[in-house]
C-alpha cells in the first residue's frame, strides 16, 4: 500500500493506493471509519487489474477540511467525480468504477446521479439508495438510526465519542456488526484519525448537514416519491449484511424503482456479516465486487 495526494474539487485529498492496473477503482469509506477500512477490497481489486484508490474523505485528516465548512452529500458526490477525473487524467487510467461504504455509498449514489457518464459501474455497501424515502415505509429504522438524531446536538456528540478513548466508536462497531472481532490495530488507526486536527468535528458535520432535514421529510408528506427523483443509470451492485443492526436488511428488499429502466442492478445479502461487511467477510464480498466490476 502506498499513499499519494490528489488535488480535486478545491481540496487536497490524501489517498491510499493499491495496485498499478490500467483501470481506476475509487473506494470511499464511511463512518466511524477511515480510508484504511477499504484495504481488503483494494487488495482484491488490485489483483483484478485495477489501481484501487481510497481517499480520506473531505475533513478526515490528512485530507483537507472543507474551506467553506460544507459537508453535504451533494459536495461528497462532487468530490467523487472530481477525484475520478483527476486520477484518470494524471495517471492515464480508464474505465473508472466506484465503490462506497456507508457515507461512501451515499456519496456514490449522488455522484452516479449527478454525473452518470463518469463511472462505468458502481458497488455500494451497507446503505440503500434513497434512504430518506425508505424511512416512511420502515419506521423501525428510526430506532436503529438513533445516533443520527443524537449527532444533531451541539458539542455533546463530540464529548461522548471522545469519552474513555473513543469507547462509543467501539460500541457502535459492536452493535452494528455483532459477530465481528475487529482487529485492535484497525480500531487504533480510526481512533488516531479522529484524534487528528478536527476530523471528528468535521465527520459529525456530515450528519448535521443532511440536506433538507432527513427526518422531518420522512415523517411528513414532503419526502419526494422515488419516481419524482432522478434515477440511477450506472450499473450497480448493492451489498448488505444479514446481521446489520445499523441498516435493517428489509430496507434493501425493494429498491429497484430507483434505477432507470434497463439499468443492470443486483442486491446481494451477505450471510454472517453486519454493517462492516467488507472487513468482516473480505473473501465473500471481494469475490462479489470483483466479479461484478469485471463482468
Amino acid at each position: 500500500m502506498r499513499s499519494t495526494r490528489v488535488e480535486a474539487n478545491g481540496l487536497t485529498f490524501e489517498c491510499l493506493v493499491e495496485g498499478d492496473g490500467d483501470r481506476l477503482a475509487l473506494c470511499l469509506h464511511g463512518f466511524p471509519d477511515d480510508a484504511g477500512s477499504m484495504a481488503p477490497l483494494q487488495e482484491r481489486l488490485a489483483d483484478a487489474g485495477f489501481t484501487a484508490v481510497a481517499p480520506y474523505m473531505r475533513g478526515y485528516a490528512p485530507t483537507d477540511p472543507a474551506p467553506d465548512g460544507v459537508y453535504t452529500a451533494s459536495e461528497l458526490g462532487r468530490d467523487a467525480v472530481a477525484l475520478a477525473e483527476r486520477l484518470c487524467a494524471e495517471h492515464d487510467l480508464t474505465e473508472p468504477v466506484l465503490v462506497g461504504h456507508d457515507w461512501g455509498a451515499v456519496a456514490s449514489y449522488v455522484a452516479s446521479v449527478s454525473s452518470p457518464e463518469t463511472f462505468e459501474r458502481m458497488v455500494t455497501l451497507a446503505v440503500p439508495p434513497r434512504f430518506d424515502a425508505l424511512l416512511r415505509a420502515h419506521p423501525g429504522q428510526f430506532v436503529r438510526s438513533w445516533y443520527m438524531w443524537f449527532f444533531q446536538l451541539p458539542d455533546v456528540p463530540e464529548r461522548a465519542l471522545r469519552w474513555n478513548d473513543y469507547a462509543l466508536v467501539e460500541f457502535l462497531w459492536g452493535v452494528w456488526s455483532p459477530t465481528w472481532q475487529h482487529p485492535p490495530e484497525r480500531f487504533e488507526a480510526v481512533r488516531e484519525t479522529f484524534d487528528t486536527d478536527e476530523t471528528l468535528e468535521n465527520a459529525l458535520e456530515y450528519y448535521r448537514q443532511i440536506s433538507g432535514g432527513l427526518f422531518e421529510r420522512a415523517v411528513t408528506d414532503r419526502t419526494p416519491a422515488v419516481d419524482d427523483e432522478p434515477h440511477i443509470e450506472v450499473p450497480t451492485l448493492v451489498l448488505h449484511g444479514d446481521e446489520d443492526s445499523c441498516m435493517a436488511p428489509a430496507l434493501f428488499e425493494d429498491i429497484g424503482g430507483v434505477f432507470a429502466a434497463g439499468t443492470p442492478h443486483r442486491v446481494v445479502r451477505v450471510a454472517g456479516a453486519g454493517h462492516f461487511l467488507h472487513q468482516e467477510r473480505p473473501d465473500v464480498v471481494g469475490e462479489e465486487v470483483v466479479e461484478f466490476l469485471t463482468a
